[in-house]
């Protein structure tokens, strides 16, 4: 037995005492304490004989509020109650035991379902069945009288309903593993993603390395070449580094020696033309 199977819960003012789907269950809760309160003339009134009534198929449960009209206004509307959060509590009681016992085989007694009629509230005079929707639709007379031949749930109707609950099991079993492997196949390709970017950055560390092991290499061979430029500069003559190689010292004794003869000469002559 699983009790954790997805329930939905939908209002339904169509529904019909007796008048049943195949596959389908009844459930009538009679008198249930409630508030109202008119929308014209905004009259309050308590009433503890609210009828509710609630189908059921696996999986789905419909239900039907009935309501009163304000006794106070001429033609007034009828309007919805209002329940405290005890009765509420009560009603869901009742109706899970129902259900259990309906589609998951539970057994149950009479004396296990709560009265709903805590609600510390007090009906003023009888009830006014004249203003009451479930009175009107003879609901009241219908909750005593048996079931109809044929109506609700047969046995056929309850191996299906037992095999649509097997179905809906295998279908979320399935869908369980259906999300596991896609889990484990998103793990996969973090995993495989993580590894690609690991690789990526070995790579680049290994560039980065051969890139500082070229710089090195580089380093490396540009000193022998700086320190072979550094001895030439120093096995050269001062003229040769002063004056890039060009013989300047010689070329200024040349230049005395012929200044020197040209003086003599010059000299010779004077002397000649003197005398």
């Amino acid at each position: 037995m699983k009790l954790m199977d997805p329930w939905m819960f939908q209002e339904d003012n169509s529904l019909q005492v007796h008048s049943l789907e195949p596959g389908w269950t009844e459930f009538l809760q009679n008198h249930v304490a409630g508030r109202f309160q008119c929308s014209q003339c905004l009259y309050r009134w308590s009433s503890a004989k609210v009828h509710i009534l609630f189908h059921m198929c696996y999986g789905m449960v419909r239900m039907r509020i009935f309501r009163q009209a304000c006794r106070q206004c001429h033609d007034p509307p009828l309007e919805e109650p209002i329940f405290s959060l005890e009765n509420i509590e009560r009603l869901l009681h009742n109706l899970v035991l129902k259900i259990l016992e309906d589609f998951y085989n539970v057994p149950m007694q009479s004396a296990d379902l709560l009265e709903v009629v805590v609600d510390g509230c007090h009906a003023a005079g009888p009830h006014d069945r004249t203003r009451c929707e479930g009175c009107r639709l003879g609901v009241c007379s219908k909750s005593r009288a048996p079931v109809e031949p044929g109506a609700g749930k047969t046995k056929g109707d309850v191996n299906k309903a037992q095999k649509s609950k097997t179905d809906v099991d295998k279908a979320q079993k399935t869908k369980r593993d259906v999300d596991g492997a896609w889990n484990i196949k998103i793990d996969v390709d973090n995993a495989w993603k993580t590894q690609t970017d690991v690789y990526k950055a070995q790579k680049t560390k290994r560039d980065m390395d051969k890139a500082r092991k070229t710089k090195v290499g580089m380093h490396k061979a540009r000193k022998p070449m700086e320190d072979m430029e550094k001895a030439v500069l120093i096995t050269r003559s001062p003229e040769q580094v002063v004056g890039g190689g060009f013989p300047w010292k010689r070329c200024c004794c040349l230049g005395l020696s012929a200044l020197c003869v040209l003086a003599v000469l010059i000299f010779g002559l004077l002397h000649f033309f003197l005398k």
